[in-house]
């Protein structure tokens, strides 16, 4: 077979398509790639976790009403290849000072030791 449909539809050819076979294939591939979006049907899901950070785990005010925690990444996820994103549980971005501590923990910084967030890694 000279074109092997892949996962999510697309075409792989083998060493034997040439000319229009090849030409017509990359074209729908190439619209393939415009029209994925991630939805599970035309491109793979992007994995992604989200973390409650409690307001009890602020430590001591290390000074100017700034506070941390230490957290660690999940599912064996390292801080370089994460996209880290804080939210408050109502939804808003908020747009903390994070700090990496090693390959797997970051401190969050937050000047509200009250304040519970979610923070979502993808």
């Amino acid at each position: 077979m000279p074109l092997t449909t892949l996962t999510f539809g697309y075409e792989k050819p083998d060493s034997s398509v040439k000319g229009d076979v090849f030409w017509e294939a990359l074209e729908r591939n190439i619209q393939r790639m415009n029209d994925h979006n991630h939805d599970g049907a035309t491109g793979s899901f992007i994995s992604s976790s989200l973390e409650p950070v409690s307001a009890d785990n602020w430590g001591a005010d290390l000074g100017n009403s700034t506070y941390r925690q230490l957290i660690t990444l999940p599912n064996e996820r390292l801080f370089d290849d994460t996209r880290i994103e804080v939210r408050k549980s109502t939804g808003e971005i908020v747009y903390a000072d994070i700090v990496k501590v090693s390959a797997t923990t970051f401190y969050l910084y937050t000047n509200d030791n009250s304040a519970s967030y979610v923070i979502s890694y993808v």
